[in-house]
């Protein structure tokens, strides 16, 4: 299976499904969405190869977030409106992120990097979120442990989100 198939099977089981019932972007002005020159979304590994031949809207810089012997993660930076059917894994399951214990095991958490420009972080709101959106979340987490790369990238990322307070 391609890199795209992959990404395009976890796209397909988030679906349409988004954190709340209506529009989130009108409880925060769609901070999480508003492009900067120097912030952005990590991409899972092997993604970035979904976004080689976009122009525009986005560049991929290199982070310093090392999630395997000498392998960073890379950022997708949009520089304006991304088009929704575009947007990276981070984005489509922002604010959560599938948490892998030091056991292996994956649960869903509120994603507390968000904390700055999401109110539902900030207010610790996850019983609020639309529940299938969060089983679905959880879904993808499960299944990407199924690729070593993956399940290295969602560990190695969850003790990053460990040093955060929510």
């Amino acid at each position: 299976m391609t890199s795209k198939e992959y990404y395009e099977k976890i796209y397909k089981i988030l679906g349409a499904y988004t954190p709340i019932m209506e529009d989130c972007g009108k409880l925060c002005g769609s901070a999480c969405c508003e492009g900067e020159e120097d912030t952005g979304m990590y991409l899972f590994p092997g993604e970035k190869h979904l976004y080689n031949k976009e122009k525009g809207w986005l560049k991929i810089i290199k982070s310093d977030f090392e999630y395997s012997d000498g392998k960073f993660a890379d950022i997708l930076v949009c520089k304006s409106s991304c088009p929704r059917d575009k947007r990276p894994l981070s984005c489509r399951i922002f604010p959560l992120l599938p948490y892998v214990n030091e056991y292996g095991e994956v649960s869903v958490k509120l994603d507390p990097r968000g904390k700055s420009v999401c109110p539902i972080v900030k207010a610790d709101l996850m019983e609020e979120l639309n529940s299938e959106f969060v089983k679905r979340v959880l879904k993808i987490g499960k299944i990407m442990m199924h690729s070593c790369a993956n399940a290295e990238f969602l560990f190695n990322l969850s003790r990053l989100t460990d040093e955060y307070d929510l």
